[in-house]
């Protein structure tokens, strides 16, 4: 696999009480992780998020067999760590 693909999903409750919507993107060709976190930080808009990345392209398979577990990362918990002021709110 040449360049990695990244899934993104982003995580937000519409209001207090409800269960949280997500909003996902598959983005490919991205030139590298800091390139990725910087369109996630462009696109989140307040929302909580979480980026995977593809390390093995991915085999087809038939409907309904399980996939190999292949994702590495959660880069939220960096992101909680570098800037824990977006991440700190009382309405969660």
């Amino acid at each position: 696999m040449d360049s990695p693909n990244y899934r993104v999903n982003f995580w937000v409750k519409p209001r207090p009480g409800y269960g949280w919507n997500l909003d996902a993107y598959v983005l490919t060709e991205a030139g590298d992780i800091t390139e990725v976190l910087r369109w996630v930080e462009e696109h989140a808009d307040g929302r909580r998020f979480e980026v995977f990345a593809e390390i093995d392209e991915e085999p087809v398979l038939p409907l309904g067999t399980p996939g190999p577990v292949g994702w590495f990362g959660c880069w939220e918990a960096i992101q909680i760590l570098v800037y824990p002021e977006r991440y700190l709110s009382k309405s969660d």
